[in-house]
């Protein structure tokens, strides 16, 4: 993923971002027992709380970046970018 300082029982939150503007977000835990931290979505997901859905690979294609808001082991607030810029060129033309 992008840090291996995530303290697994707090949440993180995930911002998808359009021109500095946020969209669509969700929270989650990262599993412990999982040795490195990823995270893997089904390409819909449906949130259990308002029955609505989200096309994950959609919402890819329609944001810059995405934020991820975490805490650290340390207890400590971190934030990391990470820029889909190209997403498009570099992974869906290989399914084309």
């Amino acid at each position: 993923m992008f840090a291996l300082d995530i303290d697994p029982a707090q949440e993180v939150s995930m911002t998808f971002q359009k021109r500095g503007r946020g969209f669509a977000g969700m929270s989650f835990l990262i599993n412990p027992a999982i040795e490195i931290p990823a995270i893997a979505f089904p390409n819909i997901v449906t949130f259990s709380e308002s029955s609505t859905t989200l096309n994950m690979l959609q919402t890819h294609i329609d944001s810059d970046t995405i934020i991820f808001d975490y805490t650290t082991t340390e207890g400590k607030q971190s934030v990391f970018k990470f820029p889909l810029t190209g997403f498009n060129e570099k992974y869906l033309e290989q399914f084309i």
